[in-house]
Parts: structure tokens; sequence; C-alpha cells
């Protein structure tokens, strides 16, 4: 069999593997659960990436006991140092078969290597979301990424919980909602199968589940689709905030990602940038107030990317040049460009 790398990129929703060969071919892909193991714990996080390796492994035509060259994940959750050593010493020690080597960068890491040799901003708003500029000169700059208790600003769940604390406020008359919250209420008893508020608190609490939660906001978009106006209401405002974080990395982009024919490159991941048409107008509003600054001189333009590719892709790169090898990818072929704007 010839060489083999792999490649992970671990959600907070899902997950996916990809077996590659040396020539850069992707033999066989698999995708699982979430494997963000501040969510789920390093033992959950361990079992289901190893489970989804081997089937991935065995799909290629790979004997699933003999390790691959290098296996590289790109996993939400994946900068804590300390954290990422222990998840990399029990890959090692359990499962020995599973790679000759691994490797552990985040998610927002993985989906620039996909993407990417020229450096830009990732923007990641899924379940939770992230913001990375990484330079030509690869180094790095991060607004974000502190999960749900400290951030996830303009994420699904952020979305979701600010859709039902302006339904709860409302009704409990401690704030005048923005607007009717009339469907947000109905689509709140249907998505959590409830007949009342108080049906919501076992979600909130005893059985929590992030993804769960944050799926909620998928009847949020189609709200917001159909028109109503406290669904574009919060859409606009995730518009705004995930822009944000584009304004805060501002200051230390390298003055060459502004002059390429796209202008400022961002790659937006995850399903919430699905709703881009509500979230337009506050994206652009506040990337034009932060264009006035210092900051943002030279700033004229930017483009929007999507990856056409998972960002494993991304992560076997890595995984790969870990151990001193080359994977031949067309970066250019694993993107599409959705939206451009350049600034009056």
């Amino acid at each position: 069999m010839a060489a083999l790398f792999g490649g992970v990129e671990g959600g907070g929703t899902h997950s996916t593997v990809v077996v590659v060969s040396g020539d850069g071919r992707i033999l066989a892909e698999t995708e699982g659960p979430c494997t963000n193991h501040w969510l789920i714990g390093s033992e959950q996080c361990l079992l289901r990436i190893e489970r989804m390796v081997s089937e991935a492994k065995s799909k290629a035509g790979a004997d699933p006991r003999v390790p691959l060259l290098s296996l590289g994940l790109s996993l939400s959750g994946g900068d804590q140092e300390d954290a990422i050593r222990k998840l990399l010493e029990e890959l090692h020690r359990r499962f020995p078969h599973l790679s000759r080597s691994f490797s552990i960068t985040t998610d927002a890491v993985g989906a620039m290597a996909t993407a990417t040799d020229s450096g830009g901003i990732v923007l990641i708003s899924g379940t939770g979301s992230n913001c990375k500029l990484i330079n030509p000169d690869g180094s790095e700059t991060g607004c974000g990424g502190w999960g749900h208790m400290m951030g996830d600003e303009g994420s699904a769940f952020w979305i979701a919980h600010r859709a039902l604390k302006v339904l709860f406020d409302s009704m409990d008359n401690l704030e005048e909602p923005p607007h009717d919250v009339g469907y947000v209420r109905e689509a709140m008893l249907d998505y959590f199968q409830i007949q009342d508020r108080m049906g919501l608190l076992p979600h909130l609490y005893r059985s929590f589940h992030k993804a769960k939660f944050a799926g909620f906001c998928q009847r949020l978009a189609e709200g917001a689709q159909a028109g109503d106006p406290l669904c574009c209401h919060l859409f606009h405002k995730a518009g705004e905030v995930l822009a944000r974080h584009v304004a805060a990395v501002l200051p230390k982009v390298h003055t060459s990602l502004f002059q390429g024919e796209l202008g400022l490159p961002i790659i937006c991941v995850g399903s919430v940038w699905k709703s881009w048409d509500r979230m337009q107008e506050g994206f652009i509003q506040v990337l034009t107030q932060a264009r006035g600054g210092a900051a943002g001189r030279g700033f004229s333009r930017f483009s929007l990317l999507k990856l056409k590719r998972s960002s494993a892709l991304g992560g076997a790169r890595l995984g790969a040049r870990s151990i001193g090898a080359a994977l031949p990818l067309d970066c250019a072929s694993n993107v599409d460009v959705f939206y451009s704007h350049s600034f009056q």
C-alpha cells in the first residue's frame, strides 16, 4: 500500500476524517459526531477519533491495523497547549495503530491550510465562533473562540440564546422586545417539543447539549428567510458582531493581504454563513466604520470565501508537513468566492 496520510476536522456538532494519498488525492472520507474535547471530554473525543479514522482507512482499502504516516487533527478547542499535549500523549499511547505521527491544531488553522498558502482571516460561525488572522509570515492573531460561557458571539448558539432571551425577557415584562416575539415562541415550542417555556429548563440545565441548543438557529434562519422581523434583527446583529471580530484583528494584518486581487481574504466556515444575505448589511456597516480608523489604512476591499472541501484536508496537509512531507494540494480548487466588496 502506498504512503497514506490522514486528516481530521473536529467540530462542535459534527466531524470529518479524510485519508489522502501522497499525491494529494482523497481516497476516503467519513463523518461522525462532535469531537470538541471541551464539550464531550477527552475520553469520548479520543474514542470517536479512533473509530472514524479506522473506518476511513478501511474505506480507502487500507488495513486499519497499519498506521498512517501522519494524522493531522484540526479541532475546535484545539489551542490550549496543556490539553493538546495530553491528547497527543494518549493518542500515541493508546492508538499507535492509527498513525506513526500525530499533530493537533485549531479548526481555524486547518481551514486556512485547506484554502491558501498566502494567509488571510478565518472567521468561523457554526455551533460556536472564532476568528483567526494568519499572516503570510505565519504569525497569528485571534479574537474569540472562548466557548459559549465567555463568547461564541455571532454563532448559532449565540443567535439561539439571544432569541430565547428576548422571548423570556418579553414574557417577564423585563425588557421591551425590538420586534414581535410570536414566531420565536412558536418555533421554540415546536423545536424543543415542549408545551410552555418551563419545558425548556431541562434543555438549559439537566439535559443541556450545546449542539442541540445551537440547532434552534436553523428555525430562526427559516424565520429570517420568511421575513420575520425579530429573526432578521438577530441575524443583522450577528453580522455586526462577526465583523467586529475582523475589526479586532485588523491592526495586525500584514499590508500584503490587502493588496491581492480579492482584497483581504476572509474564509468563512460554519453553517451560519448560509444566512449571509441577512447578515450582510450589519457586517458591511461595521467594517466600513473600522476602515475609517488607523488600523483600516490600506483596507479597500475584502472577499468572503467558503470551503468546498472539509478542513480535514488542511489537517492532513499540516500533519504531513510535521514529518517533513508535502501534500500537493490545489488550494484554489478548494474554495469559492461568494461575496466581494469594495469600499467607496
